[in-house]
């Protein structure tokens, strides 16, 4: 808990001390309204018990409580401003953190974690922590301080009394820490059950269409049901166990106010103190029994929070991906080439994807790889870029081993088209410019010109800045597709690699984005993964990867004289089915 704690105060950077002289003044502000309460009404019975009943003498103290009071509701609010500024401050930083933290994790992580549960770490999570420095601690240290001043008014007017008051509220505080803890373990627990169904949430409303055809959605509402039903079942556990905290509570609070108003009429009885002051000390159990209130539900109320905290320091602990020194070292039996795998294996579990597998391409040379599905073709492009290290082998960008260049200025030499062009959220001109930030706006142009998609971005009636919705949602498979192109041509890198970038496209996009591809391939060096093997047969070499290795390798022309060949058995496979339709 506390590593934590002091983990959140770290992020409030210039922001603390604001926050934290505010919190003592509003702590301050509150006991002084307690206190003089109390010592407004002490004084009112003095003067009753002495049978002085002048109205003028009962004014003098009442007045004085009405400006104390005025002047507190002025100040307050100025430091809750101070307060809950810092606050927002605060949780900026923490979010600005965690999504810096984000960008600069492996893939292996996004591998491992469902986006929906990363989603929840960023918004459910941060929420519920948030409540830490928002909510828990205003109340805690501002009630603390007025606990602190009560209690010592108290012991000055009859430290007698003043001694049940610490008793009961040592009693209380021991038994909200002991269950602290429990409440800590099933409040995480809520956390990530609240992950799973954001996780289900997000499934369901990724596969909105397939959900629809083929009419499923009982089945998925049954397991979002599910779900749902943990999370509930979940916080009702934590509700059992603050409703045993808030009994407990109670009981110790009913006693201790027994016990104050019955020792305090002994008191009275034996001359020993005045009505006044045991209505008084009355008035300041009153106002700590509230004050023990709040502090047990900041020590139950905060195990949630804490616990939300605890899921984002564990992303934020997450190993980044490493970020290799530039060196000189460099293979010069290798200057030539643009990418080179040698020896290389890779799994992403106990299964090897690729096995020791060995290509070289030379600069400006146009290479393909073609295979059946799940050989390792998409994984020879990841470990190319430096997604994932090799568990075996040496991989050399630009005649460098990729173990000693830099990731950054490693991927400023490829651009990379995958099958499944994704676009952000914005508009036309921005998602092509993420090629190249710096770009003007007639770059961009040309380079949509290149990539033939000028001509469809000026039909929209906001051309360059229209708005293509979520992931391109306004566009067609084949417009996205030239974006990301005009996209990579913009970057202008030397080396590139095309993910099967026109394998799910209708005959009419497809010539056009193949149009695109051609003069995005001119004098560089380019690796394709084929799917539709009629568009590579210009190739200055075909690698055929079968489970992991290289089986075959040559031109287009001279793997089609392998009788038994598999690129011939796959081309020929594809020619007919293509006669057939």
């Amino acid at each position: 808990m506390n590593s934590t704690l002091f983990r959140l105060f770290g992020f409030m950077k210039k922001a603390f001390w604001p926050y934290f002289i505010g919190l003592i003044f509003i702590g301050l502000l509150t006991m002084a309204i307690d206190v003089s309460l109390a010592l407004l009404i002490k004084e009112m019975f003095d003067v009753l018990e002495h049978n002085q009943i002048l109205f003028s003498k009962i004014l003098i103290p009442l007045k004085r409580y009405m400006w104390i009071v005025l002047l507190i509701l002025v100040i307050r609010p100025i430091f809750y401003y101070i307060v809950n500024k810092s606050a927002a401050i605060t949780t900026g930083n923490i979010r600005t953190t965690l999504f810096n933290k984000l960008t600069k994790l492996p893939l292996l992580f996004y591998r491992e974690k469902h986006s929906g549960e990363v989603i929840s770490r960023m918004t459910n999570d941060i929420v519920e922590a948030e409540k830490v420095y928002k909510t828990h601690l205003v109340r805690f240290l501002s009630f603390l301080i007025a606990g602190i001043g009560t209690t010592t008014v108290a012991f000055i007017i009859q430290w007698r009394m003043g001694i049940i008051m610490i008793i009961s509220a040592s009693i209380t505080i021991l038994i909200n820490f002991y269950f602290a803890k429990k409440l800590r373990f099933i409040s995480r627990d809520v956390q990530q059950k609240l992950a799973n169904l954001t996780k289900s949430l997000t499934n369901i409303l990724d596969g909105m269409h397939v959900i629809r055809c083929f009419n499923i959605h009982k089945i998925i509402l049954g397991k979002f049901y599910n779900d749902n039903k943990d999370v509930l079942n979940r916080s009702n556990d934590r509700v059992d166990t603050q409703s045993i905290i808030s009994g407990l509570n109670m009981l110790v609070e009913m006693v201790s106010f027994f016990g104050v108003a019955t020792f305090g009429a002994f008191l009275v009885l034996k001359g020993i103190t005045t009505i006044g002051v045991i209505i008084a000390t009355v008035q300041l159990q009153n106002s700590l029994v509230q004050l023990i209130q709040v502090l047990s539900r900041f020590i139950t109320n905060i195990q949630g929070s804490l616990a939300a905290a605890d899921r984002i320091m564990e992303i934020i602990d997450e190993e980044e991906e490493p970020e290799y020194y530039i060196t000189e070292e460099t293979d010069k039996e290798n200057l030539n080439s643009a990418i080179l795998f040698d020896q290389v294996s890779f799994g992403y579990d106990a299964n090897l994807v690729l096995k020791q597998l060995s290509f070289i391409l030379p600069k400006d040379k146009v290479y393909a790889i073609v295979g059946s599905s799940g050989g390792g073709k998409s994984t020879i492009f990841k470990l190319a870029l430096n997604f994932y290290p090799p568990l075996m082998g040496n991989i050399a960008i630009d005649g460098g081993s990729i173990s000693h260049q830099s990731i950054q200025k490693l991927r400023q030499m490829i651009a990379y088209v995958p099958q499944d062009a994704h676009l952000f959220t914005g508009t036309i001109k921005e998602n092509i410019a993420y090629g190249r930030l710096d770009a003007s706006f007639e770059e961009i142009q040309e380079a949509a010109k290149l990539a033939n998609a000028d001509n469809f971005i000026n039909e929209f009636k906001e051309g360059y800045h229209t708005h293509i919705g979520e992931n391109g949602a306004q566009l067609s498979g084949g417009q996205r597709q030239r974006i990301a192109i005009a996209r990579a041509i913009l970057k202008n890198a030397p080396i590139l690699l095309l993910d099967e970038a026109t394998s799910s496209l209708d005959s009419e996009s497809e010539q056009l984005v193949q149009d695109a591809l051609d003069k995005l391939m001119k004098n560089k060096s380019t690796l394709i993964i084929a799917h539709r093997l009629s568009t590579i047969e210009h190739a200055d070499l075909i690698l055929v990867v079968q489970d992991g290795i290289v089986k075959e390798q040559g031109t287009h022309e001279s793997l089609m004289q392998s009788e038994k060949g598999i690129y011939k058995i796959l081309y020929q496979t594809q020619y007919n089915m293509s006669e057939a339709t």
